[in-house]
């Protein structure tokens, strides 16, 4: 790996490490970002999507799974 990469490793591990540092998601918000996340990178990955895709797809719908997630946490309140 080039420094470079290494670089731009560290900084988004610490960008993300201090954005969900005190975040507590719940039940419904976790399990809704790990569903979302590997069925979309599944169905990508089966379509013959290329390994940038894949990534791209998975983050998109663990986005997508925490969002519905969450509002279903806030109705349950």
């Amino acid at each position: 790996m080039k420094i470079l990469n290494i670089t731009k490793l560290l900084v988004t591990s610490a960008t993300v490490a201090l954005m969900v540092g005190c975040a507590q998601p719940g039940p419904e918000a976790t399990k809704g970002a790990l569903i979302g996340g590997a069925g979309a990178a599944g169905i990508t990955a089966l379509v013959g999507g290329s390994k940038r895709s894949v990534v791209t797809a998975a983050a998109v719908g663990a986005v997508a799974g925490g969002l519905y997630g969450d509002s279903k946490d806030k109705e349950n309140q």
